[in-house]
């Protein structure tokens, strides 16, 4: 009885501990909660991709300008923050060495020109001496030549004694003296003619003279006598002033006259003709004489030459011959002399050449240097910094974005540019040219665009396995509070599609090459249908459905929520997820 009591107890203590127990296990682990499902509805809408990284802004460009040339500072011109344009003048250092050294080197360059145009005339000088002694060579040696030749025909002539060229000039040349000497006889006899009749002339003129005189005396004295005048000389009546006597008297006059001058005139005439006379005479004498000479010197011509002439004429020959060699012996001497000259020259004319390009090197040097020690601005832009003061010597300083280092360094502050680090997998999708966005960490809600300039073509010392590359974009609109040093986000859009099919990317599966998509289930508890669909652009969040779905479909997420509590600590805590796993099995 105690025994079957015992049982009984401890069956009931059994029962009861297994009621604690599963109400236990209830309180501490309610049932999970029916999952919930997650979707999305398909849609219109711009899809769009995107990669991001962080930079920092700069300026385009930094410029550190230093002098060429140590020195003390002499004045500075500018200040930082100064707006500068190219080719202002920004500061300077003493330049009295440099001035000095230029005007040095200008004069030994004007010295180096007057050496190089002194040379050139040298050069001139002798290339002339060349060819005016080749000239005067050639000539002479021409000149000898012809001596040679000539005292060689001489020596021929004598021994070949006249040719039959020479005998018959000979004889063409007695007949024309001869025919001279009857010529020169024709002319005497013509002129004696002319002389006989020159003195019948004048006999007849003189009759005729004497005939008017007397006539017109004959007349005067019988008109005079008829007057009772007087002939000159008496005391009457002066007949030659008498009014009917008067005429005669005059005629008379003019005959005497005429008679003197007609005598006067024939003895000129008869002179010329004996004049003529005498010429004729002399001239016979003289070609009677020519051709007596004439033929004395055909003569002596013909005569056999000389034992004495043929030996003179061959030392002619041998004296022209000696002359033009030693004038070959003096041609050549000269010529090499006046080759050695040009030489010469043109030694000269290269060393002062180079002394000018020495010169000139100096000249360009100096003036470089006094260059230097202006400083001018390259471009226009923002004064930086600036080393020193005036009074010291030129020192370096070293700012802007980029390190620049100068004594004044120059900045670009109107084209700010953002360089920021891509790492590979995002570079290959960049392209210059591309538009981007930009964010500014110390600038709170603030936005800038800005293009794609350039692309590292090597890549950044690699930081652990991450390898990437420097992009450097412009800063095409941003905010005044934006300076050079600032962190920047970048995003750049990498491809876009504006108003297609769509869905959230979380609600695609891909096995192997296709992409699944899970219809929303149409009752609680019942899988989704799983349907193949095509896609275009994968966006950053959505991507295009270009096949299978259509607007206003609605899919299933792959995520779902988790059961109200936790199973940790509790050996087969997945229990509560296998409702889950078949509210979402459709999926695969």
């Amino acid at each position: 009885m105690f025994r079957r009591r015992n049982i009984i107890l401890n069956s009931v203590l059994v029962v009861a501990l297994g009621v604690i127990a599963f109400f236990g296990w209830r309180t501490l682990y309610p049932p999970a909660a029916a999952a919930t499902v997650r979707t999305a509805t398909v849609s219109v809408q711009d899809v769009s991709t995107s990669v991001s990284a962080t930079g920092s802004v700069q300026t385009s460009s930094d410029v550190g300008l230093n002098f060429g040339t140590t020195g003390i500072v002499k004045t500075v011109n500018v200040s930082v923050g100064d707006q500068v344009k190219k080719g202002q003048l920004l500061a300077t250092v003493d330049d009295r060495a440099a001035q000095l050294a230029l005007l040095q080197a200008q004069a030994s360059e004007k010295s180096a020109e007057v050496s190089v145009a002194n040379a050139t005339v040298g050069v001139q000088n002798a290339e002339i001496a060349i060819a005016q002694g080749a000239q005067n060579s050639q000539a002479t040696l021409a000149n000898d030549d012809q001596a040679i030749v000539n005292a060689q025909d001489a020596l021929a002539k004598l021994q070949a004694g006249p040719t039959a060229a020479t005998l018959a000039q000979q004889s063409q040349q007695l007949v024309v003296q001869q025919q001279a000497i009857n010529a020169a006889d024709a002319a005497l006899t013509n002129a004696q003619t002319a002389y006989t009749q020159t003195q019948q002339t004048i006999a007849l003129n003189l009759i005729s003279y004497n005939t008017a005189v007397n006539n017109a005396q004959y007349d005067y004295d019988t008109k005079c006598v008829a007057i009772g005048g007087e002939l000159p000389g008496g005391g009457g009546t002066d007949c030659t002033l008498a009014v009917y006597t008067r005429p005669s008297y005059l005629t008379l006059q003019s005959a005497l006259q005429a008679k003197t001058a007609g005598v006067l005139k024939d003895s000129q005439s008869l002179a010329n003709a004996q004049t003529a006379v005498d010429n004729a005479a002399r001239g016979l004498l003289s070609a009677r004489q020519g051709l007596d000479s004439l033929k004395a010197q055909q003569a002596v011509t013909n005569q056999p030459a000389a034992q004495i002439d043929i030996d003179a004429a061959n030392s002619a020959i041998a004296a022209a011959q000696r002359t033009k060699a030693n004038a070959v012996v003096l041609a050549s001497q000269q010529a090499e002399q006046a080759a050695g000259s040009l030489v010469t020259a043109k030694g000269s004319l290269t060393n002062a050449q180079e002394s000018l390009v020495l010169a000139k090197a100096s000249l360009a040097t100096a003036q470089t240097n006094l260059a230097n020690t202006r400083l001018v601005a390259p471009v226009s832009a923002t004064v930086a910094a600036i080393a020193n003061e005036v009074g010291v010597n030129a020192g370096t300083t070293t700012a802007g974005s980029s390190g620049a280092t100068g004594f004044i360094v120059l900045t670009e502050l109107s084209g700010l540019q953002v360089k920021a680090s891509f790492a590979e997998a995002d570079v290959v999708s960049l392209q210059v040219g591309q538009a981007a966005t930009f964010t500014f960490d110390a600038i709170a809600n603030s936005t800038a665009t800005g293009t794609l300039l350039s692309i590292a073509p090597l890549s950044n010392a690699s930081t652990g396995s991450v390898t990437s590359y420097n992009v450097t974009f412009s800063l095409d609109s941003a905010p005044a509070e934006v300076k050079p040093g600032m962190t920047a986000q970048v995003s750049v859009v990498t491809a876009q599609a504006q108003g297609v099919l769509a869905v959230t990317s979380t609600a695609l599966t891909e096995r192997g090459n296709t992409y699944y998509v899970t219809m929303k289930p149409t009752k609680v508890g019942v899988a989704g249908v799983r349907k193949a669909v095509t896609i275009g652009l994968k966006g950053d969040s959505a991507t295009e459905i270009t096949s299978g779905l259509k607007a206003g479909d609605q899919v299933v997420l792959r995520t779902t929520t988790t059961s109200s509590s936790s199973n940790s600590g509790f050996p087969g805590g997945g229990v509560p997820g296998a409702d889950i796993g078949a509210a979402v099995r459709g999926n695969g």
